[in-house]
C-alpha cells in the first residue's frame, strides 16, 4: 500500500512544466538547534507536487528529520482557482524512537484542495483533508497555505497553518501555524519564522517541556536561498 501510494505522489514528474526549489537554514533559539529545510515544488499537466523535508542538529548531532510529500491532481480550472483531488504522506524519525514507540507517527492523507486562490497579491491554497495515522482511527485536518510579496517592496509574508485531530495516542485537537516574513534580494532572503502552536506534542523543549491546552510560541531566524 505504501508502495503505491508513493507512485501516485510521484506521478506526473515526467510532465513536469516547472519547478521551484529552495533551502533554508533557521537558528531556533528555545530549542537550540539548527534545522535545514529542503523544499520542491513541481507543476505539471495533471496538478502539481510538493515535497519537504526538515533536518535538526543540535551540539550532538543530527536530533530528528521529518518529511510530507504531497500530490495534487487537477479536476477542474477556473479563472479563480483550481480544484484538485489531494494525497499526502508524512513521517519522521527522532531520537525518541524505540524507547516508547514512534514520536512521528506515519500517516496518510487524502481529500480536497483548492489552489491558485487569490486576493491582491496574495496566493492562497485551502485543504481539506481526512487524516489515518498508522494503527490509529481515522481522523481530519484542515490546512491553509499563503505567499504574499509586499507590493513594490522586497518583503514577503508566507506560511501555513494546520487545524487536525490527532488519533495517535488520543492527543487532543491541535493547532500548528509557522508564518515567515522575509526580505528577498533576488534569489536569497533572510527572514524569521514563528511557529505558534497548541496541543502540538513537537513544541516540547528541554527547559519548558511540554502541556497539553498550553500555547507556545517558537521563533526562528532563518537564510532561505532559491535555487
Amino acid at each position: 500500500m505504501l508502495a503505491l501510494l508513493l507512485c501516485l505522489l510521484c506521478a506526473g514528474s515526467s510532465f513536469a512544466a516547472e519547478t521551484f526549489v529552495n533551502a533554508q537554514l533557521h537558528r531556533d533559539f528555545n530549542r537550540e538547534l539548527f534545522t535545514s529545510t529542503l523544499e520542491v515544488w513541481s507543476g505539471d499537466r495533471l496538478g502539481s507536487s510538493f515535497f519537504f523535508a526538515d533536518f535538526d542538529f543540535a551540539e550532538s548531532g543530527q536530533t530528528q528529520s521529518y518529511f510530507e510529500a504531497s500530490r495534487h491532481f487537477a479536476l477542474v480550472r477556473t479563472k479563480n482557482a483550481e480544484y484538485n483531488v489531494s494525497l499526502q504522506y508524512n513521517d519522521g524519525v527522532t531520537a525518541f524512537d524505540g524507547s516508547g514507540g514512534k514520536a512521528i507517527p506515519r500517516t496518510v492523507l487524502g481529500g480536497l484542495a483548492v489552489t491558485e486562490l487569490k486576493a491582491g497579491s496574495a496566493q492562497i491554497e485551502l485543504q481539506a483533508l481526512l487524516r489515518q495515522e498508522f494503527a490509529s482511527d481515522l481522523g481530519w485536518q484542515l490546512t491553509a497555505v499563503w505567499f504574499w510579496p509586499l507590493k513594490k517592496s522586497p518583503l514577503e509574508f508566507l506560511g501555513s497553518v494546520d487545524w487536525n485531530s490527532n488519533e495517535y495516542h488520543d492527543q487532543p485537537v491541535s493547532l500548528q501555524a509557522e508564518p515567515q516574513f522575509q526580505y528577498r534580494y533576488r534569489s536569497l532572503a533572510v527572514g524569521t519564522e514563528w511557529e505558534i502552536s497548541r496541543n502540538f506534542s513537537g513544541a516540547y523543549t528541554e527547559d519548558d517541556g511540554f502541556e497539553y491546552s498550553k500555547w507556545y510560541v517558537h521563533p526562528t531566524l532563518y537564510l532561505r536561498y532559491d535555487l
